[in-house]
């Protein structure tokens, strides 16, 4: 993924690499479950609509996913397999962890995260498991599975860049969750969770100053 926003999707990709590896029905199957509950809701969803969407039978559906509810864990899946795997391929745990210019890197890995939390499929899944959030709590849970690993990832090369006296941070897990605070959720804010497209500048600028906040916060004091 480019160091800047991505171009608004308003499918799935199925070019990405994490997509490739879908057998092509299956794949097809959750590309078309995509689409249809994001233009009619999870709740409102049909298996018959997805079905013809796919352009597969309703029995096909259920032979490869059970129900509507793991058919949704596989289109939320997909999205979140396409998210982790741009991190873990692009290595950035490890760069950071050793990094000599955390302000250049931790702007990299915002802009980055910015832009794949902002991307259109993402976003308007995102919407969506809020607004189904009260009739079907388990939606959320399932859009936060992929969280914990990112997030351990960064506490990891937050905590070895304390050991290397380059942060002073007591609570590694506290300081990710500032992090995030002021960058990523500061920019879905700003975004109205997706609804208002963020210029490259503005991006930048919310990751730069959120950056900028955190390391004042927790760069070591030196002694004159």
């Amino acid at each position: 993924m480019p160091d800047q926003l991505a171009s608004p999707q308003a499918t799935a990709d199925t070019s990405h690499p994490q997509r490739r590896k879908q057998p092509a029905k299956r794949q097809a199957i959750i590309d078309a479950a995509q689409r249809v509950f994001l233009a009619q809701g999870f709740a409102s969803s049909s298996v018959d609509a997805i079905a013809a969407a796919a352009g597969v039978s309703k029995q096909t559906i259920y032979n490869h996913f059970g129900d509507k509810e793991a058919l949704f864990r596989a289109v939320v899946r997909a999205v979140q397999s396409d998210f982790a795997g741009d991190f873990h391929e692009a290595g950035l745990e490890e760069r950071l962890a050793a990094s000599d210019d955390l302000r250049h890197d931790l702007r990299e890995l915002g802009r980055r995260w910015v832009a794949v939390v902002l991307q259109e499929d993402v976003a308007a899944l995102r919407r969506l498991v809020i607004a189904e959030q009260d009739r079907h709590p388990w939606l959320f849970d399932e859009w936060q599975q992929p969280r914990p690993a990112l997030e351990r990832a960064l506490r990891g090369a937050v905590s070895k860049q304390a050991e290397r006296g380059a942060l002073d941070v007591a609570d590694a897990g506290l300081a990710v969750d500032q992090l995030l605070l002021v960058v990523i959720t500061e920019a879905l804010t700003r975004a109205a969770y997706g609804r208002r497209a963020l210029t490259e500048a503005e991006a930048g600028q919310i990751v730069d100053n959120g950056v900028e906040m955190w390391l004042r916060c927790y760069r070591p004091i030196r002694s004159p």
